[in-house]
């Protein structure tokens, strides 16, 4: 949470200390995708699916082109010049939350478990998360990729809140043809603080576009796809994060931009395109 005396400057405005971690009392809380791009408490009645054209060109590869030292507005400065675009109609899905209860902090890893159909047999998959303020405004909190044929998890490594990718040879298996199939997509670490009135939300859709000097150099498939995910209540596509409760922060919204890190814009609705489950 941004002090001092202005936007961007490196100094809290609160404070919280754990002993642990993971930190003890951490709740896997699941939001489950639903019709009309909403994240629910439970999983949906019937069986529905969304679509989009994956497409790694319907981005710039970064979201920042300016100084990467500390000249004006570089990315080391207070208010580094982002340039976090929307994602044009038909190339992502997008899902929200209601407005949350009550402020709500996130500190750890997480997944997007969803079930996934591609026209291709492999198919690179980027998660956004982001915090939807009361506003208008949108702030990025974090990412997850997955390589869908490499989409295994070592049971052995991997737990609930924190799933790991095998990435052995032996594992990598094609996605199969006019089917869904689970993917998980593990999530990046966060600490982030929603505040209430505010709604999570998580974007799917080729990698790129999110972050500020780097990117994928290669991406798959060379050309574009068809994406599909699934939900119900048999195949529960879903958003997990870990919630930790107790948590003490300000309730007034930091400014936009404001947090270290974390690009702010203008929220704009995505409307998802129904495809036959």
């Amino acid at each position: 949470v941004p002090g001092g005396t202005a936007p961007g400057q490196p100094y809290p405005t609160s404070e919280e200390s754990f002993t642990q971690f993971p930190i003890p009392g951490t709740k896997a809380t699941t939001w489950y995708l639903a019709p009309g791009g909403a994240l629910a408490t439970k999983p949906p009645a019937g069986t529905h699916a969304d679509e989009f054209t994956w497409d790694a060109g319907a981005l710039p590869l970064q979201d920042f082109t300016g100084d990467t030292g500390s000249a004006e507005n570089g990315l080391w400065t207070e208010t580094p010049d982002y340039h976090w675009e929307q994602s044009p109609p038909g190339s992502a899905v997008s899902y929200l939350t209601e407005p949350l209860a009550a402020n709500t902090t996130v500190i750890g890893a997480g997944a997007v478990n969803v079930w996934v159909r591609s026209s291709t047999p492999n198919v690179d998959l980027q998660a956004t998360i982001s915090e939807v303020r009361p506003d208008g405004k949108e702030t990025f909190v974090q990412n997850g990729w997955v390589r869908a044929d490499e989409r295994k998890l070592d049971p052995q490594k991997s737990t609930k809140l924190e799933p790991v990718l095998s990435l052995r040879e032996a594992d990598v298996e094609p996605m199969p043809a006019n089917e869904f199939v689970k993917v998980t997509i593990p999530l990046y670490y966060e600490g982030h603080a929603y505040r209430a009135g505010s709604r999570i939300r998580v974007t799917i859709a080729a990698p790129n576009g999110t972050q500020p000097i780097w990117d994928f150099e290669e991406t798959e498939p060379a050309g574009k796809a068809n994406v599909a995910i699934a939900y119900s209540k048999e195949d529960p596509s879903n958003l997990l994060l870990p919630v930790v409760p107790g948590v003490n922060v300000s309730s007034s919204l930091p400014p936009c931009p404001g947090l270290r890190g974390e690009p702010c814009r203008d929220y704009v609705p995505l409307s998802n395109r129904t495809a036959t489950p």
